[in-house]
């Protein structure tokens, strides 16, 4: 099959929407066989950062000189985005083979009569299939959604799990509750793995304080927790096989756009991503390296210094997460999708943009919490344009335009986001100390970074 015919295949098989479980897609890696086992991998869950927490990973074991297979979800710019290896996305005529040699696995699967997989499924195996061609030496691999029941959750065993900011989304699937929402996402761990872990809100970390308590072998480790457990012998009895990031080793934060140090056990960094939760998202990648350097003998590796893990912490870089696509006048395009991200946005906001006129261009998604969002970014908006998205699960741009001006606040409906861009760059243009803000969803981040490069080309 050609390139356009499995995207026509992709694109019919996203019908079938997301249907959590791992029958079909062990059937179908097994009709492969099996090219996720024997590649050491990186497996992440989490609400938010996954997609940054990974990119650091990334950028260092690269540094360190490895060929590094990386599996995204959901893509920004380009759907070959989700397949890279060292930051090379697949090439169409790679995709159409890989995808081609999956397609065919999923008709012996209908024909057995044993499965219909879904298009994450077959993207999922894809990946899987094209790092073992490949010959990657680790692989990094991001959960769609949750963990237990997530397509990428097939590993026997995986060296590494990483555990992003967990918060509320996709409620519908993974439970009401926080409590329900953490073992969801720890449904990735495995005997034997390791677990890595940002420094989670009190509800998610007690829940992962107590699964490692209960199915980690310990050692002894000083308390690393930063927030305040009534029982803080948990903490004392993890052994290196859970690895906390430590909000309280973190001092000597400077922040700008471009660029933030800040000091973190004693040793100073510098990254290049803007935001107050990229600081918090480098240290849980510090700590995934550290993770890596205390097994990596077992896998023939050698231990990943402490120089390349700085080189590789400042060469990295990720799109539509608090990006900056034009100076003058400035715009930036944040990938936040759920209330836990938005209220991180509206806290980044402030904290850069103090008195300066706020135009947000938004489109979201019906199913979200987007009255929260509203709530939270309207008391510092100035004006707004807003845009269906192009999902069928957007909400309608009209209504959202309609519930930002009952908030006090000018909103336009701009029938494209061409067009809500256009008009934002010409208000930003006769309004002094303007800045614009597009967010919403990472898809929706993407068409606004396709439309921003087409507009300053014109």
């Amino acid at each position: 099959m050609k390139f356009a015919q499995v995207m026509d295949y992709i694109e019919e098989r996203n019908k079938l929407g997301s249907v959590p479980g791992l029958d079909n897609i062990k059937g179908l890696l097994e009709r492969l066989g099996n090219p996720e086992k024997g590649i050491p991998a990186f497996h992440i869950a989490g609400t938010n950062g996954k997609g940054s927490i990974m990119a650091y990973v990334e950028s260092v074991l690269i540094e360190a000189g490895y060929k590094v297979g990386r599996y995204i979800s959901p893509t920004i710019i380009d759907y070959r985005e989700r397949w890279q290896i060292n930051k090379r996305y697949i090439s169409k005529k790679e995709c159409a083979e890989i995808l081609t040699e999956v397609i065919d696995a999923v008709g012996r699967m209908e024909e057995e009569g044993a499965g219909r997989p879904t298009s994450f499924e077959i993207e999922t195996a894809a990946a899987f299939l094209w790092f073992n061609k490949s010959e990657c030496d680790i692989i990094l691999i991001e959960c769609g959604m949750g963990g237990r029941l997530d397509a990428t959750n097939v590993f026997e065993t995986t060296p590494i799990d990483i555990l992003a900011s967990i918060s509320f989304d996709h409620m519908q699937f993974l439970g009401e509750t926080l409590e329900e929402i953490t073992r969801e996402k720890l449904g990735i761990m495995k005997k034997g793995d390791i677990l890595v872990s940002y420094p989670q809100s009190e509800i998610p970390e007690r829940i992962i304080d107590e699964f490692a308590a209960e199915n980690i072998e310990v050692k002894t480790v000083g308390n690393t927790n930063g927030s305040n457990n009534e029982d803080s012998s948990i903490s004392e009895k993890l052994s290196r096989r859970y690895f906390k990031a430590d909000i309280s080793e973190i001092s000597d934060v400077s922040e700008s756009l471009d660029k933030t140090g800040f000091v973190y056990k004693g040793e100073k960094y510098t990254i290049h991503l803007a935001g107050g939760a990229q600081v918090l998202n480098a240290i849980t990648a510090i700590e995934a390296i550290d993770a890596f350097n205390s097994i990596s003998e077992n896998y023939g590796f050698e231990e990943i210094p402490l120089k390349t893990v700085k080189a590789g912490l400042r060469k990295t870089r990720w799109q539509g997460r608090f990006t900056v696509l034009n100076k003058e006048p400035l715009f930036i395009v944040d990938g936040a999708h759920n209330e836990d991200a938005w209220k991180k946005l509206s806290a980044d906001v402030r904290k850069y943009f103090t008195n300066r006129k706020l135009i947000y261009i938004i489109g979201v998604l019906g199913d979200k919490e987007y009255p929260k969002m509203l709530d939270m970014l309207t008391p510092d908006m100035y004006s707004a344009f807003t845009v269906t998205t192009d999902s069928p699960r957007a909400l309608d741009g009209n209504v959202l335009a309609g519930l930002i001006r009952e908030r006090g606040v000018r909103a336009v409906y701009a029938e494209s986001v061409e067009k809500a861009v256009e008009d934002a760059f010409s208000l930003a243009k006769e309004t002094p100390d303007s800045v614009i803000i597009a967010c919403g969803t990472l898809s929706f981040a993407g068409d606004v970074i396709r439309s921003v490069r087409s507009y300053l080309k014109k």
